[in-house]
Parts: structure tokens; sequence; C-alpha cells
């Protein structure tokens, strides 16, 4: 447009050049004039928002790293420098917002706390190695795009029902505590839900531990000294009662002395609960183990009139284990089966090669939740002359052995499970 009206200009002046100078020179002003006027306009005006749409175009493409050049212009030059000063505080914030997202990345894969990053539809979008571990997953790309309670991972119902911002204890009995807090981060301003999973498992043993290890060792002592004074005392007055043919007081006596003795045996069981000694890990054949355990437990079941049924692993295997130790445990469950059976039941001792592990089955009577997550807990029984200390004893083994067990029930069907380690040599 402007070469046409400059055009158009001079060319009016060539046709008037010899009819009339004077208009010639006059168009010519005009034309110089309007050359003029046009290049201070384009510097005024044009080329400032020029300048403004290459701007645009670095925004778009969001290429922070390039800057506009000053011009002979003041207002120009202070919209650069506006526009320079703004481009280089989007890089720097970009710049510190990916330094953070990187860290919390970091932090997130490196945290000893399981996190579960929900969408925003409370979808698995992401779980970090920890939660993998504590949750047990093996292959987190199956389960993502799945709702919690539809995983099928640990704990799922529980995780699948918690609600934002609640904090919640999750015992799975016998094996684990856990602590889970639901909670958000705002995402594009909207809450993006995730879920923190802690296991509290080992410190909550330990102060359990240490508390009851207290309560036993000063119940030991202050019951050993003072049965052991009684027991003698009871000694010497049935004798005297023998002598002066008192025969109408000795039962009393005797059974006050049995009382006696059992409460002695009672605190030695304690104690040696106390004193359960580091597992002395050796290997030895698993069927071996089940054959010993089957051997101890066949006279008590077949009194009560109870099916025993042995099922050893095929192929052989070894598994790495302080063999006493294990044996103990494996009568302990099965004697509790038996005992919950009462009469006219069925146990299967089941062993299985890959991976290996032990199984024991019974089809007593279900047991209730409610009871079923304090079993393992110290002293806990519901057997009106149960002490609370055999289950209490698996318990301790297992976990100083490091192995996996799971207890469950339902159907008229409970089974305790031991797990051993594919790599039982890495003990």
């Amino acid at each position: 447009m402007t070469v046409l009206v400059f055009g158009s200009l001079a060319t009016a002046g060539i046709v008037f050049f010899k009819t009339d100078p004077a208009l010639l020179w006059t168009v010519e002003g005009i034309t110089i004039l309007a050359l003029v006027l046009f290049i201070v306009l384009y510097r005024r005006l044009v080329r400032p928002y020029r300048i403004l749409l290459d701007g645009i175009g670095l925004l778009h493409e969001q290429d922070f790293s390039s800057r506009l050049r000053p011009v002979a212009n003041r207002e120009a030059n202070q919209l650069i420098e506006v526009f320079n000063r703004m481009i280089t505080e989007l890089k720097n914030e970009r710049l510190q917002v990916r330094e953070k997202n990187r860290f919390l990345d970091l932090l997130i894969q490196a945290s000893p706390q399981g996190v579960i990053i929900l969408d925003f539809d409370d979808k698995i979008s992401e779980i970090n190695p920890a939660g993998q571990s504590l949750l047990q997953i093996k292959d987190t790309e199956q389960i993502k795009g799945l709702r919690i309670a539809e995983s099928g991972i640990r704990m799922a119902t529980e995780l699948g029902t918690m609600q934002p911002g609640e904090d919640r204890i999750i015992r799975i009995p016998g094996q684990a505590i856990f602590r889970c807090i639901r909670s958000s981060f705002i995402d594009n301003g909207f809450d993006h839900p995730f879920i923190l999973v802690e296991e509290l498992t080992r410190e909550l043993m330990r102060i359990e531990k240490e508390s009851y290890e207290r309560i036993i060792r000063m119940m030991s002592h202050e019951v050993n000294n003072s049965v052991g004074a009684i027991g003698a005392t009871l000694n010497v007055l049935s004798d005297i009662l023998e002598q002066d043919d008192r025969q109408e007081a000795l039962p009393a006596v005797k059974a006050s002395a049995e009382r006696c003795e059992n409460l002695a045996r009672f605190t030695c069981k304690l104690a040696d609960l106390v004193r359960i000694p580091q597992p002395v890990l050796t290997y030895l054949p698993l069927n071996e183990l089940l054959r010993s355990a089957e051997a101890l437990t066949r006279s008590a079941c077949i009194e009560r009139e109870i099916e025993l049924i042995l099922k050893p692993c095929f192929p052989e295997v070894d598994i790495c284990v302080d063999g006493i130790q294990m044996e103990q445990v494996l009568v302990n469950i099965i004697k509790n089966a038996y005992e919950a059976i009462d009469r006219n039941g069925r146990i299967r001792i089941v062993g299985e090669a890959n991976p290996p592990s032990i199984l024991i089955e019974n089809n007593g009577p279900d047991i209730p939740d409610e009871v079923r997550e304090n079993l393992f807990t110290p002293f806990f029984t519901t057997k009106p002359s149960g002490q609370g200390i055999g289950l209490m004893f698996v318990r301790e083994v297992l976990n100083n052995h490091r192995l996996p067990f799971s207890l469950t029930s339902q159907n008229g069907l409970t089974q305790f499970r031991i797990s051993f380690r594919l790599d039982d040599k890495s003990h």
C-alpha cells in the first residue's frame, strides 16, 4: 500500500513536469514529507507493534532464553526492557519449579514411606518403590488406572474406604501394623489426592516387647521367691500332718502345693519366652521338619479323633532355619488347630516347593475378625485355661527369622501359611 501511494505521487509529478513545474515540486514536496512522516510513524508506532508480535511469538513457543534487542526509540526500549525482565523472571520461576519437581520426585522415590498417588477420579496413577514393597506389588503397571478397592493389593479394602484427611491405623494380624494418611495437594486448582503408608511394626513390637519383658522379669522374681517359700512351708506342714495322723487336712495341703508347682512352671514359661535366643540357621529338608511336627502331634489328634494328614512337598527343597525353634512353631500351630476343633475334624500339613512354604489347615470353626486381630497380642487367649503364650512364641520366632506368615479363617477353613525365600542361601 505504501509503495502504491508513493508511486502514484511520483508518477503524477512526472506527468506535470513539462506543463506545470510548480505543481511538480509541490507534489514531490508532498511525497517527501509523506515519506518522512511514514518513517516517523513507523518508528513510533509500527515497529513497537512488531516488537510486541515477536515477543508474543517467543512466549507462544515458550522460548525463555531469547531476548529482544534495544532499538533507537526510547518508548520502544522501555517496552523491550519490561518484556526482557518478564522473560527473565519467567525463566527463573520455570527453572525453580523444575528443580523443585525434580527434588520432590527424587524424595518420593527414596522415601521409606509408601506413597500412592491417585488421579482426580481416585484411580491409581503412581506408586513409589517403598509403597510397592509395603503393599507387596509385583507389577505397578497392572494396577494403574484401577481404584484401590479393585486393585487386589494388600489392605485394598481398608485403603479404598479412607476419607480425605483421615489418619488410620491398619493391622494385619500377627504380621504388620501400618499408619495410613489420606491427603491431597493442589494441582491446576483442584485437590489431587494421595495416600501415605508407613510401617510401624518393628518400632511398636520393640516397645511392646520391652514392656512385657520388664513385667515378666518382675513377676518371675516375685513369684519364684514367694512360691519357693510357700512350697517349702507346705511340705513341712504335710510331714507334720502325716505324723499327727491329721489325714483330713492333707488333700488341701497337697492341692495348694500342686498349685504352687503349676504357678512356678507358668512363670518359667514366661521367663523362657523372654529368653528366646536368636535363631541358629542351618539347612535342612522341609519335609523332614514336617514329618517331625506330625510325629509329635499325632497321638493328641488320635485321642481327639482328628484326622492328621501330611502332604510332603515335591520336589524336595531345603530351607535355612533354626530347626528346633521352627519345629516348636509348627507344634504350637497344630496344637492350636486341634484345640480349636476339639473332636472329629481334619488337619492338613502341606509342604509346597515353589515357592517354599508350609500350610497348616484345619476345618474347625471360623475365627471371628475381632479375635483374629488380637491372636498374636501378648497374653491374649480365648481358652479358659490358656496363657496367651503359644502364638506369642510363634510370632517372635518367625519375626526373628524374618519369615512372612499369614492367618486366614473363612467358610469353615482356617489356614496358617509360612513362606520361605526362594534364595534361602541368602540367609
